[in-house]
């Protein structure tokens, strides 16, 4: 019974915010290094890497999961994630088929982070201006 005092909605948010920081700065880390095998690249993503657009996307990536890796802005890393992970989506769902299962786990823990942090992150949803 004592195991599940450590299953609390705060000690969920802080291992999936944990996990995506983790995912974000491997894989932005990787783009520069290269010390996990890439496939071969979609045209898109051979336009992306011939541009050096890439190495923005790549950065903000380090840069979202380092915010949340060390709770600090931790809303600014996931506003930041948000559009990358869109954009993941998207480019998984459209274009490149190859690799799609880890769009869903991403989607599934920027969400539960997103849900933990819903109390800071509301206000991008309100539709009345204040002044």
């Amino acid at each position: 019974m004592r195991y599940w005092r450590w299953i609390r909605t705060s000690n969920i948010v802080r291992v999936a915010r944990f996990l995506l920081g983790i995912i974000f700065v491997i894989l932005g880390l990787n783009g520069f290094l290269t010390f996990i095998p890439v496939p071969s690249f979609h045209p898109f993503m051979q336009i992306l890497v011939s541009s050096g657009y890439i190495y923005l996307i790549k950065t903000v990536e380090i840069l979202a999961g380092s915010l949340l890796l060390t709770n600090r802005a931790v809303v600014l890393g996931l506003i930041l994630l948000g559009a990358d992970i869109a954009n993941i989506l998207a480019y998984h769902l459209l274009l490149d088929h190859r690799d799609w299962p880890i769009v869903p786990v991403i989607t599934a823990i920027y969400a539960v982070v997103v849900w933990g942090y819903w109390a800071q992150l509301k206000f991008l949803f309100r539709w009345e201006v204040t002044r």
